[in-house]
């Protein structure tokens, strides 16, 4: 898994290798030749073309001048716009600066509405603009000539690459202060970084590189990282090659608890999606009066009749209607379409008090626990809650603005309250353990912002989480149980990117998403994107921008 840093952590790495005999200078050169390949490989940059590089006076401006110097020997015309005079700039970034205006770089300086105006004309002239202003040092608004540089850039209509991340873009949150780069790409060092993760942050970084800094990964073992991107390796680690000497007991008995008048389709999903992701057995728990629609519907899918309140919804009754099937199953899924009758609210009480095993709660059930934190707090095996922001809004009594505000935050305040494995669903997809662990998910698209497919995502981790508990006859530690629920948000999202290969992302269902199960299951390395041109071992493109000229986000319709 490739980890994800704050800007904190990242002076760390830097202290780390300096402390390793790595110098800042090396780390500077190191930056630049990573820079320098993305330019050519991603960019198609055969020389002579016009660059120009935007430079501040801190080491992100050092690694523009020093990747200004590399772009030179390799053919292209390059101008460097220093956004501030020659005798503010320090350290190794003075060293590059130096070294530039002996080999004859053009290094001019931007400091009045003159400069600025040059500098805009050369932009519009460039056949590449290198966004080398600020990096992670942004701290608070950006004003003055940072800020006219930035809008210069965007307004510019030429391409853009930024190193580490998009000036202007907090390191940390991915918040926009004042004014952001919008890239076609980005190149960041050493490890991802939180904002090119978070939105809004990750939408101005067009597509995202990560490339070697050349510090050891025995340097880094202090740092203590515990965030990371989920990659296609997790698939194979947590859905291995089956054994031949086998039967459908070794991989998973599913329990699915849910259905209410008008949602049946609910707990189907989750149980086809489950049964596709290799699951040996699943079963679904239902009002009685719908058995008939999932009998009728699914040839593979068992399914138990229960008890059911006046209007056709889960009673507490149930409860002795599914002891039976309590000790039968690996795993039970609550809460797909399982409405907020209250009587099946305390359903919901009920079994995670009487469960000795893994239990993972969506949708409606997870309102239950809004208003009985202590059923989750007091059990001793995994529970895995699975909220969108508005049902993590309940848990975490806040709102949904408060948690779309600081995801990262919500998601780990909401694991260690609940003492669970805790994902909250959206755009980059979090997964987070009681112990701080958090890991991102880089798949899925829009399209798959649609009915069902939280249901589809319920029974992928029930799934993965059933068969690794069948394979090693026990619940499992933490560590894989974080892993292992990760690996299914990871192949719900490729799972809609690929359906979106066929449908495009207006036409998506989550039926799409199911029928797309088998080549991300066969083939997870599709979720890593294909560059223009093949890339050394140095450099990792991480995912593909969505950048459309001009604008960020939806357009806005002008009335004739």
């Amino acid at each position: 898994m490739l980890p994800v840093l704050t800007c904190e952590q990242s002076r760390q790495l830097d202290k780390a290798a300096d402390e390793g005999g790595i110098s800042p200078l090396l780390l500077m050169e190191n930056a630049a030749l990573r820079a320098a390949e993305v330019c050519h490989q991603h960019f198609e940059l055969d020389p002579p073309k016009k660059v120009v590089v935007v430079a501040g006076k801190g080491n992100n401006g050092g690694d523009g001048l020093t990747l200004a110097r590399h772009l030179t020997i390799a053919g292209h015309w390059v101008s460097v716009y220093l956004i501030g005079r020659h005798e503010e700039v320090r350290h190794e970034a003075a060293v590059n600066l130096q070294i530039c205006l002996k080999s004859g770089i053009r290094v001019l300086s931007v400091t009045n509405r003159s400069d600025l105006s040059d500098l805009e004309k050369a932009i519009k002239e460039a056949d590449l603009v290198v966004d080398a202003v600020l990096g992670t040092g942004v701290t608070g608004a950006v004003r003055g000539p940072v800020r006219d540089a930035i809008k210069a850039m965007n307004d510019g209509g030429r391409p853009i690459l930024s190193i580490d991340i998009p000036s202007g873009i907090d390191s940390d949150t991915g918040r926009v202060c004042g004014e952001g780069v919008v890239a076609d790409a980005t190149i960041t060092l050493g490890a991802l970084k939180w904002g090119l993760v978070l939105h809004p942050g990750t939408d101005h970084a067009g597509s995202v590189f990560v490339g070697s800094l050349g510090v050891p990964q025995s340097l880094t073992v202090g740092l203590n990282v515990r965030t990371f991107l989920t990659t296609a390796d997790c698939v194979v680690r947590y859905l291995p090659i089956r054994s031949a000497n086998t039967h459908k007991g070794d991989y998973g008995r599913i329990l699915i608890v849910g259905g209410s008048p008008g949602m049946t389709g609910a707990p189907l999903l989750a149980a086809r999606a489950a049964l596709r992701s290799g699951s040996g057995l699943v079963m679904i728990a239902l009002p009685a009066g719908l058995n008939l629609a999932v009998e009728s519907s699914s040839l593979e899918v068992m399914s138990l009749p229960v008890s059911e309140t006046e209007d056709g919804r889960l009673s507490e009754r149930a409860l002795s209607d599914l002891s039976g099937r309590l000790d039968w199953c690996d795993i039970a899924a609550i809460g797909c379409g399982l409405s907020r009758h209250p009587r099946s609210l305390t359903l919901v009480c009920q079994l995670l008090e009487r469960l000795d095993k893994p239990v993972l709660v969506d949708a409606d059930g997870l309102y239950a626990l809004a208003d009985h934190p202590d059923v989750v707090q007091k059990r001793k095996a995994l529970t895995v809650l699975t909220p969108h922001p508005g049902e993590m809004a309940a848990l975490l009594n806040s709102t949904p603005q408060k948690v779309q505000e600081d995801r990262v935050s919500a998601v780990c305040s909401a694991a260690g309250n609940y003492r669970a494995v805790v994902v909250l669903k959206g755009s980059r997809t979090l997964v987070a353990g009681p112990d701080g662990t958090v890991l991102v998910n880089g798949t899925g698209n829009p399209g798959m912002a649609t009915a069902g497919s939280g249901d589809v995502l319920t029974g992928l981790i029930a799934s993965v989480l059933g068969q690794v508990i069948a394979r090693s006859q026990r619940n499992g530690d933490l560590h894989t149980a974080v892993e292992a629920v990760a690996t299914g948000v990871f192949l719900h999202g490729l799972a809609g990117d690929l359906a979106t290969w066929e449908k495009g992302e207006w036409s998506l269902t989550a039926s799409d998403l199911i029928d797309h199960l088998p080549r991300a299951i066969m083939e997870p390395e599709l979720s890593q994107p294909v560059p223009l041109r093949p890339l050394s071992p140095l450099v990792r493109m991480v995912w593909r921008g969505r950048k459309e000229k001009g604008r960020i986000g939806w357009p806005v319709p002008t009335t004739p």
